[in-house]
């Protein structure tokens, strides 16, 4: 009898500690791009990426947050109207903050640390934090392509391989 409430006991302790999905904003790859393309603040364009049909940007003096810290650019990315993969670009001083908040909502993440130089030639330890769920990935990374610039990237891993085997499949026969 004693056994029954230790037993629900680790099972709720074992969903609470689950990962939720990866997702940003609420947007998870997969996810239909109607809510992004609906939103006036965002500026929608067909393209030809390796894993995009289409790109939705925010417009200027449109602002977006990420754990509380105003962004300085935010792409969606589509294919055939679902999410392939999300781009969030962010003050490298807020990097601490927003993957504070990424491992509390995720979990530990995976560290490495690689050594960079500005231009001038004075070097820096960059971090780049992922997680992986499937072929769903997230990564943020301190220094990128400036000094003063993070960005945070969540994306299909098998998006790119998927359109392009879509994209040489010859249609089927019209039987």
């Amino acid at each position: 009898m004693k056994i029954w409430p230790l037993l629900l006991t680790s099972v709720w302790v074992a969903s609470a500690n689950a990962a939720e999905p990866l997702n940003l904003k609420g947007m998870a790859p997969g996810s239909p791009s109607t809510r992004i393309v609906q939103d006036p603040r965002f500026d929608c364009r067909n393209t030809t990426t390796p894993t995009a049909d289409l790109v939705c940007t925010l417009l200027p003096k449109q602002q977006e947050t990420l754990a509380g810290v105003t962004l300085h650019a935010l792409y969606y990315f589509f294919d055939r109207g679902r999410l392939t993969g999300i781009v969030a670009s962010l003050p490298e001083s807020e990097f601490r903050a927003v993957t504070k908040a990424l491992e509390s909502k995720y979990g530990n993440a995976v560290v490495q640390k690689t050594s960079i130089k500005t231009l001038d030639g004075k070097p820096h330890e960059n971090h780049s934090l992922s997680w992986q769920q499937g072929p769903v990935k997230l990564t943020a990374e301190r220094y990128a392509g400036q000094i003063n610039r993070s960005i945070i990237r969540l994306i299909d891993t098998t998006a790119a391989e998927r359109i392009r085997l879509r994209k040489t499949t010859p249609p089927a026969q019209d039987l």
